[in-house]
């Protein structure tokens, strides 16, 4: 009887749209739970993609190769054929030699520098200290020196590769759905990954980088998106968050201890990369967009993909459950099919969404450049590599439950600002410790935990202020231009080559400007977000400027009349 008149209840209310059909299979339940758990992979792929390159590219301590004085010891061959150089870590130059007869040398039984020995370029190679590191690409195909620039590039190539990657896969996503976008992407991940270590020098590895980077972005957020979908507003920042808290954080703490372990980097590659062959089984538990499949009038499926969930949560329908929902697929298809579809040119149509779309487009071009600068930059710190890239990775995991808080205590424009302030601070005090290299280290470590705080923010703000009519276009338009910051990246980490304090600089400079794009944009804590374009308009605009979610949502208009409105509103 208690059941019956629920479902009396929820027949009477009706189903208006997305969200009421989602209210009504239950937003948080067992499917939900099924959907998180397959969605936690890709938070480990996105660490292979993104981090192992540091990993594969790293330079280990080097010097010249002297082939005539290898029947001395290490030490002997530096101190007798290596110029001193007090600004590299060992106190040995990387990239020069004295030049002389080194047999006539060999022969005097000599093992003392002459002063007055030309000193030059390397002749026969480099020399390369394996004993505490792994043998890396850089190490087999002698990209150091001169040659310093193709890991650098590589990078830019990445990045570079993942803006036609954007455009591609919105494509594909728009017309062959959501699902067999992820699955593209992905699998173009695992032949690229695999396919990397049969790279024969750098012209094949600067093309597999790129057809990388096609993949990079849509490999995560494709999945990221859908699963949003199809949990309750409640419940968004949660699982936003804790796969990249949890997954990314782990995938990034044992990617060193690997690569250290296995000695090689070819192996790494295979062994991470065929990891993501797991996806094979991802279509059995996650299901198509809903919101796709409504756009496109695809209501049987739509249908059965609902109803599916309605078992797997254990909520009862309404009688009119089917019917309703066919009608609004029809519906929203109709408006769909007669509507003039809209295009980026209407993220600028008018006032209130140019001034979103600039200054969503700054804000997530800051946050990409500092994130990425400052993961790459571990390599510039006088610190245990392995060590710091645990430690640094490691600040993925409470930055990421701190900004659970964070956004539901300071909400999203503040959430940005501070942190960014912060990060600031970090990086301009370690340009001033390059002498004092465990200080550095730690206040380095800081700062990567308000990047990371500031990245998982971003991710989620960034789509948040867009109307639901033109979301998809804003954040792939916003992501396009963060990959075209990310490029710039490994230069700024490259530039230590000048100065050991110029990544700090840099990066420091950047944040200050970061921090105040944010502060500009609506708030999206605790609100329904905009469904159409014009919606947007007003979005934001009644918001106190100093107003947070912990200030309570009485305090939070600017007048009690328009508080009162804007309640009825979301009413």
């Amino acid at each position: 009887m208690k059941i019956k008149e629920e479902i009396d209840q929820k027949a009477d209310v009706g189903i208006k749209d997305f969200d009421d059909i989602l209210k009504h299979v239950g937003g948080w339940g067992p499917f939900q739970y099924l959907l998180v758990i397959s969605f936690l992979p890709f938070n480990i792929f996105l660490g292979y993609i993104y981090l192992s390159p540091i990993l594969t590219l790293f330079t280990p301590p080097h010097w010249c190769l002297v082939p005539e004085l290898m029947n001395l010891t290490r030490e002997e061959r530096k101190h007798l054929a290596i110029p001193q150089d007090s600004d590299i870590a060992g106190g040995f130059s990387q990239c020069n030699q004295y030049l002389t007869d080194w047999s006539k040398v060999s022969l005097q039984n000599n093992t003392d520098q002459d002063k007055l020995w030309p000193v030059g370029e390397c002749t026969s190679g480099w020399e390369y200290e394996l004993e505490d590191f792994h043998k890396s690409a850089t190490v087999e195909f002698d990209w150091v020196c001169d040659k310093a620039w193709i890991p650098s590039l590589s990078h830019t190539i990445f990045f570079l590769g993942a803006i036609p990657g954007i455009l591609i896969f919105g494509w594909v996503s728009d017309n062959f759905g959501r699902l067999p976008t992820i699955m593209l992407s992905n699998s173009i991940a695992l032949v690229v990954g695999i396919a990397t270590p049969f790279v024969t020098g750098h012209l094949s590895f600067f093309a597999l980088r790129l057809a990388m980077g096609l993949a990079f972005n849509t490999l995560y957020v494709a999945p990221y998106i859908l699963v949003m979908e199809y949990v309750d507003s409640s419940k968004r920042t949660l699982v936003g968050n804790i796969g990249l808290a949890v997954c990314l954080s782990l995938s990034g703490v044992y990617q060193p201890m690997a690569m250290k372990y296995l000695g090689d980097w070819r192996v790494f590659n295979w062994v991470m990369f065929s990891q993501i062959g797991i996806i094979v089984f991802i279509p059995l538990v996650m299901p198509e967009s809903g919101r796709w499949l409504m756009n496109k009038g695809r209501e049987d499926k739509f249908l059965g993909i609902f109803k599916r969930i309605a078992t797997l949560n254990k909520k009862q329908v309404p009688v009119s459950f089917e019917k309703d929902v066919k009608t609004i697929c029809r519906k929203q298809f109709e408006i769909n099919r007669s509507t003039p579809p809209l295009t980026y040119a209407d993220l600028f149509r008018n006032r209130n969404m140019r001034r979103i779309t600039i200054l969503g487009i700054l804000l997530w071009m800051v946050i990409s450049l500092v994130f990425d600068s400052t993961v790459r930059n571990i390599s510039n710190l006088n610190f245990n590599f392995y060590s710091s890239f645990m430690v640094s990775t490691a600040m993925e995991l409470p930055a990421d439950l701190l900004s659970i808080v964070g956004m539901d205590w300071l909400g999203r424009r503040w959430s940005c600002c501070l942190p960014m302030l912060g990060c600031a601070v970090t990086m301009l005090v370690c340009a001033c410790l390059t002498e004092d290299w465990k200080a550095q280290a730690g206040i380095f470590f800081l700062g990567r935990l308000f990047a990371n705080f500031l990245m998982n923010v971003g991710l989620q703000f960034t789509v948040e202020v867009m109307p639901t009519d033109l979301r998809g276009q804003g954040t792939a338009l916003m992501n396009v231009m963060a990959m075209v910051s990310h490029m710039a990246s490994p230069f700024i980490v490259y530039s230590a080559f000048l100065s050991e304090k110029a990544p700090f600089l840099i990066i420091g400079c950047f944040t200050v400007f970061g921090a105040f794009p944010g502060l500009f944009l609506p708030e999206t804590a605790d609100v329904n977000l905009p469904n159409t374009i014009d919606e947007i308009e007003d979005f934001g605009r009644k918001d106190k400027f100093f107003w947070m979610p912990l200030c309570g949502s009485a305090s939070r208009y600017k007048s009690s009349v328009e508080s009162k409105s804007k309640e009825e509103q979301l009413e």
